[in-house]
């Protein structure tokens, strides 16, 4: 999806970034072809090992499979994440999430009225940014790392709306 911002006075549009331009991306992929490589190792290593000690052999052979599905479950979430692409819009009164899902086909929106909001709880950490939204009804949770102007942007309409905006990085206590 084409990264796109737009903000007017009483709308804030924020769209994902193309995949390849995520934080953490590369990093992670990175991390997995090293422990790939690692499984791939130990694994020949366990084949070798047969011909001196079998259950030695059986038990690096056993681990390392039981690590290759752990790192195959893990490879298989980031090719699900790259298809999908979110647009966050905030407007005067309501902040509505819709994520795309290209690999099952399928499309989500969720919602909520920003005057029913207690208050939102932002997560600012780089690479993992999220802002949840607790209202009566609903806990919204909008993961901001995907997105163009991820956190402060959000942050400074959420609290010109009056909506009070915990960050988890304070000593604010949360509301009852």
């Amino acid at each position: 999806m084409a990264e796109a911002r737009q903000s007017l006075s009483n709308k804030l549009v924020l769209k994902s970034k193309p995949y390849g331009r995520r934080r953490g991306l590369i990093p992670m992929v990175f991390c997995l072809s090293i422990s790939w490589l690692f499984a791939l190792a130990w694994f020949l290593t366990a084949v070798w090992l047969i011909n001196f000690h079998i259950l030695f052999a059986a038990a690096i052979a056993t681990s390392t499979i039981l690590f290759s599905v752990y790192l195959g479950y893990m490879s298989y979430k980031i090719v699900a994440e790259s298809y999908r692409d979110y647009t966050f819009e905030l407007t005067e009164s309501e902040a509505v999430l819709k994520v795309v899902d290209r690999l099952r086909h399928a499309s989500m929106t969720k919602m909520v009225l920003l005057d029913d909001v207690k208050f939102a709880e932002y997560y600012p950490f780089t690479d993992s940014a999220t802002i949840i939204f607790h209202a009566p009804y609903t806990d919204m949770e909008v993961p901001l790392w995907p997105l163009e102007h991820e956190g402060e942007d959000v942050v400074d309409f959420l609290e010109g709306r009056g909506v009070h905006v915990i960050n988890v990085q304070s000593d604010e206590k949360f509301p009852d």
